[in-house]
Parts: C-alpha cells; sequence; structure tokens
C-alpha cells in the first residue's frame, strides 16, 4: 500500500520547507502540501508532492481534506499529518482572538482525521500528528524555561497555542507538540510569502537612514529551518513513541534582538571594521516593556528554552545550529545540501 504524508500551512514559511524534505525523504509516495491558497510556486521537480487547499476555519472543508487524505476512498495511508499552519502574528490575534483560535487550534481537523482512520483502518493506525506551537506560551518570567514550566501566556496568540497543545493532547493519542521560538533560514523553495523574514528585516534596516529600535530584554531561542526539517523527518520515521508529547524546540542560545541584529552585522561586514560600525549604528535599543505601547500587543520579556529533552529523545547526536551558524544558512544561496 503507498503511504503519504500531509503539511498543513504548506503555502507558508515553513510548511513549503517541511514538504519539500517530506517529499526528498523517499519515505511517502506522496506528500500532500495543503495551503489556505492555491500555490503557483515551482514544484514540478518533485512530482510526488501533491498541492490542496483547505480553509481550516470550516469544518465542512476539514472533513473534506481528512477524508480524501485519511478516509476509506484515500488511495495511500496516511502515516503523518505536519500542521504548520497558525495566525503568527501576535499583533492580528489580539485584534481577532476568535479567528486566531480557529487557525491555532483546528480541533475539527484532527477530530475528523481521527475518524476517517478509525473508520478506514482502525484506531492503532493513527497517522502521527506533528503540531508546531510557540515559546509564547511562557511568561517570560525566567530564562530558558523547561516543558516542566506550566504555560502562562501574557498575549491571545500565546493562549491560543496553549488552547491547541491542550485539546490536541487530549483528543489525540498520537501527537507530538514542538514550541518553536523564531524560525530563521534562506527563502523559500517554492514561493515568496507575505512577511518579511526578521533576518532579511534586519539586514534591510541597515540600508535605512534611520536608526531601528530593537529590544535589548527581550529574549528568545532561534533555531534554523533546516532543524526544523531534520527534526520533523526524524519523527515522521521513528517507529517507538517518545516519551513526552509535548517538546520545546529551540536553538542553543538565547538572544535578544539587539544580539540578533549585531550579529548580523558582523556576519554582513564581513571582517570590515568600518562598516560593522556604521552598521551597528543603525541599531537603536528600547526595551520589551513598551511593546504594547508600540506592537499593541504585551511582549514576554524572556521567553527563551531550554530543549535538552528534545535533544535526548529526538536528536540523538546531533543539535540544531548556533545562531552565528543560523545567520550564515540564512544568507547564504541555497544549494539543496543544507
Amino acid at each position: 500500500m503507498r503511504t503519504s504524508a500531509c503539511v498543513l500551512g504548506a503555502d507558508g514559511y515553513l510548511g513549503q520547507f517541511v514538504a519539500r524534505e517530506l517529499a526528498r525523504s523517499g519515505a511517502f509516495d506522496v506528500v500532500h502540501a495543503v495551503g489556505r491558497r492555491e500555490s503557483h510556486g515551482r514544484y514540478s521537480e518533485y512530482p510526488n508532492i501533491r498541492r490542496g487547499v483547505c480553509d481550516f476555519a470550516s469544518t465542512s472543508s476539514c472533513e473534506d481534506l481528512a477524508k480524501a487524505t485519511a478516509g476509506v476512498d484515500a488511495k495511500e495511508v496516511l502515516r503523518v499529518v505536519v500542521n504548520c499552519a497558525a495566525m503568527s502574528a501576535p499583533g492580528a490575534c489580539e485584534k481577532s482572538p476568535e479567528n486566531a483560535r480557529l487557525a491555532n487550534a483546528p480541533r475539527h481537523l484532527w477530530l475528523a482525521v481521527k475518524r476517517e482512520t478509525i473508520a478506514a483502518r482502525g484506531e492503532k493506525e493513527l497517522p502521527l500528528w506533528i503540531q508546531l506551537s510557540t515559546d509564547h506560551v511562557y511568561d517570560g518570567q525566567s530564562a530558558l524555561s523547561d516543558e516542566s514550566v506550566t504555560p502562562s501566556p501574557v498575549n491571545v496568540y500565546g493562549a491560543t497555542k496553549v488552547f491547541c497543545e491542550t485539546s490536541l493532547c487530549s483528543d489525540y493519542d498520537r501527537a507530538v507538540v514542538l514550541r518553536s521560538s523564531i524560525i530563521t533560514g534562506p527563502k523559500p523553495p517554492f514561493q515568496s510569502v507575505e512577511r518579511t523574514l526578521f533576518l532579511d528585516f534586519i539586514a534591510e534596516s541597515f540600508k535605512k537612514e534611520e536608526q531601528t529600535t530593537y529590544y535589548d530584554d527581550e529574549y528568545r531561542s532561534p533555531i534554523c529551518v533546516h532543524d526544523i526539517c531534520k527534526i520533523i523527518c526524524t519523527l515522521s520515521l521513528m517507529e517507538e513513541r517518545i516519551p513526552q508529547k509535548v517538546y520545546n524546540m529551540g536553538g542553543p542560545d538565547r538572544v535578544n534582538r539587539v544580539d540578533m541584529a549585531s550579529g548580523v552585522a558582523n556576519y554582513l561586514a564581513r571582517g570590515d571594521a568600518e562598516l560593522e560600525a556604521t552598521y551597528k549604528s543603525k541599531i537603536s535599543r528600547a526595551s520589551c516593556a513598551h511593546a504594547k505601547q508600540f506592537r499593541g500587543v504585551a511582549a514576554p520579556p524572556d521567553i527563551s528554552m531550554d530543549s535538552s529533552a528534545l535533544l535526548r529523545d529526538v536528536c540523538r547526536g546531533w543539535a540544531p545550529r548556533s545562531f552565528r551558524e543560523q545567520i550564515e544558512a540564512a544568507f547564504k544561496v541555497e544549494t539543496g545540501l543544507n
């Protein structure tokens, strides 16, 4: 029997990379790349990618997708679902909390997949559901939180992700949640995305006459998109169940926004001390205590994460790249060897 994987949010930044890596893995006959809108990117070199569209807020649309990928009429056995789809802009979530909840916790979709799979193959054949979550589940009052820290989000975005984690782990036996930090990396492989990548934003800010403000007390654990793909591919192919359902998925460095901007300045200057000083002169420091005034949404000050459980249970012998290595991966031309 042919096997398949399904990537939700495949028209977004992370989803494009995940769909490509699962297609490259050779482990699946078909990879369903499902987005909110029709994709028109460069998919032709991956004939095993099958593009699709789903309105994740629509019950009927989700049921149709579940029937097509996991139901009795599906032409393959669905082995894994990776949900990268999200309303991830905290400001947009604050303005529309109900839409954010529907987008970030598509409960009717995983219940439909579960129902259709049981009807077709029985409960023991449930596909693994890999759910992307966020470091915004933490309140930011302590550094390097691990999974034992009780989630206490300070904004709607984090609250919808907590609701997603709790509901999914209750509803669906074969689920793994990955709490991601800022995702770094090169341009997406298939089509452009609506938002500017953070490291690209920093690089572009150095070309402006005026300074750009960065918070010097908002700490994160950035992670490279290539490392996330490796983690997801590893989980997708693991035979045994891992010990936990929820994992922090951050990189090894605890850095603030000024650290990130300074790191990009150092890399782009390539040893030219005068140019590096010019770039760094464009960096203005501020406190995230004023984030709500400027962004319209509260910013947790320190949501850096301890991801040692993921290293132990999933990575097993390798570790995600340092932030310096992430900058290099983001700005070098992709060769297909990342």
